[in-house]
């Protein structure tokens, strides 16, 4: 009997056990806990301050305020899931708004990179801007809380983002990614060094200056030649103008390289139709084998998958039969990238493919998106910005700038391709009108870059 009772209660305690666990929804686990909270106002309060370098000043030490990026390891768990459904959600609102803003040009939005953003100044937020930032990043609370612990905590928003950054950054030969942040702040405002050190681990290269934007044509001019000596070679800065009432300006930079595997360049420039009567010549992109592609003969539309490494991969989408862009774009939700994305698993196919090879480079002001989405006031001249200065600030310009290329990967034409044999016809595919392009990663199933593709070439 002794042995059955020890047995007994042990099932007991093991089913009290399993019992008693407690789901804890991810939201939680980026917010503010019970011992934080304690001493948050404290924190808060007694942030250290420093005064940047000045944007002239030749002996700049980085490493001030630096902290080490992590980009060796990760693991996409319950929480970074969570993060990146949110980031799905909040910024195809984003292109939305962009799209609706500029009708007929080539527009490229780094996806993610504006998620980042509205987190950087949530971090440096307070009051009632914080709570409005929040909600707008999808992270409030649902239940209603008021209390601290229904804060969410920028810090751990911006670690879980650089966990994501694991895989987000491929390390394939075929991929080059680089992320530049540069603020700019007045010569008489302090910044506190924990919004900074926060900061910094949001960009591969970070830096801070100090810039008088009241004498706004130097103003440009220095900010102009510091961008062209801090971003990658060949990039454009081309600001030309600037808030000479602000006191802070924020510019992101994301340069993506990427080469179609087994691809050449054809020796002649082809025609692109940039509108049902007109055409340029562009060079374009040669490459064979089996792809995952639909073609949607009553979305008239067709779909094509072109893989750029183990996880990532760009979705081309092409009206066809007279459909258009814009007829795409005014039914385009997340769902409808979803489900291209699920429907190309159906099939796959031997191409003979043919696309453009792309330069487009592109700067958006986010204070001009804002409006549109009717939420100006967020960054607005009233927003409460104190964790990020003693004094008070008012926010300019908050640019995100994209730097895309996609180009051959100089494969001899005449090489054999290493593609199964089939008895199937190849099909004959050319992408030579506009088109949708969505840079994915497969693991996480992130958007990087969402847009549509006018002028392949930055020609306008």
């Amino acid at each position: 009997m002794y042995l059955q009772d020890i047995m007994w209660w042990f099932t007991a305690f093991i089913g009290l056990s399993t019992c008693n666990r407690v789901y804890v929804h991810p939201f939680n686990l980026l917010t503010y806990n019970k011992s934080e909270c304690e001493n948050i106002q404290f924190h808060d309060h007694s942030a250290e301050m420093f005064f940047p370098t000045a944007i002239e000043s030749k002996n700049a030490d980085e490493n001030n305020f630096k902290l080490q990026r992590n980009l060796e390891t990760g693991h996409i768990g319950t929480t970074e899931s969570y993060l990146i459904s949110i980031i799905n959600s909040v910024s195809f609102r984003a292109v939305a708004g962009w799209w609706k803003l500029s009708k007929t040009d080539s527009i490229l939005i780094p996806y993610t990179d504006f998620f980042r953003t509205m987190v950087s100044f949530y971090l440096g937020a307070s009051g009632n801007t914080s709570n409005s930032l929040q909600t707008f990043l999808g992270l409030e609370d649902k239940s209603g809380s008021t209390n601290c612990t229904s804060k969410v905590n920028g810090f751990k928003v911006i670690s879980t983002l650089q966990n994501i950054d694991t895989f987000l950054f491929s390390k394939d030969s075929n991929i080059n990614t680089l992320r530049t942040v540069c603020m700019f702040v007045s010569p008489n405002v302090p910044l506190s060094k924990k919004f900074v050190h926060g900061l910094t681990l949001t960009a591969h290269n970070f830096y801070v200056r100090t810039v008088d934007f009241k004498d706004s044509t130097k103003a440009i001019k220095l900010i102009n030649d510091f961008l062209d000596s801090k971003l990658p070679a060949n990039a454009i800065s081309g600001l030309n103008s600037i808030d000479v009432n602000a006191d802070f300006m924020y510019i992101s930079h994301v340069q993506f390289k990427g080469k179609v595997a087994n691809s050449f360049l054809l020796p002649k420039r082809q025609s692109f139709w940039t509108e049902p009567n007109k055409t340029v010549l562009v060079p374009m992109i040669a490459v064979s084998g089996i792809f995952q592609f639909t073609e949607d003969r009553t979305a008239n539309q067709l779909i094509i998958k072109i893989s750029l490494s183990d996880n990532d991969f760009l979705l081309l989408v092409q009206p066809i039969n007279g459909n258009t862009l814009e007829n795409i774009e005014s039914s385009m939700n997340w769902n409808t990238y979803q489900e291209w994305v699920n429907g190309l698993s159906k099939r796959s196919r031997y191409i003979n493919l043919s696309l453009p090879k792309l330069k487009i480079e592109r700067s958006y002001n986010i204070q001009d998106l804002l409006p549109s989405l009717e939420v100006s006031e967020l960054l607005g001249k009233n927003a409460d910005f104190s964790k990020m200065s003693k004094t008070s600030i008012k926010v300019g310009k908050v640019i995100n700038t994209i730097d895309f290329e996609l180009e051959e990967s100089v494969a001899d034409p005449h090489e054999e391709n290493d593609v199964p044999p089939t008895k199937e016809e190849p099909l004959e595919v050319m992408i030579n009108r506009p088109f949708i392009l969505a840079l994915c990663e497969g693991t996480t199933k992130s958007l990087l870059l969402l847009g549509r593709v006018v002028y392949p070439t930055n020609i306008i």
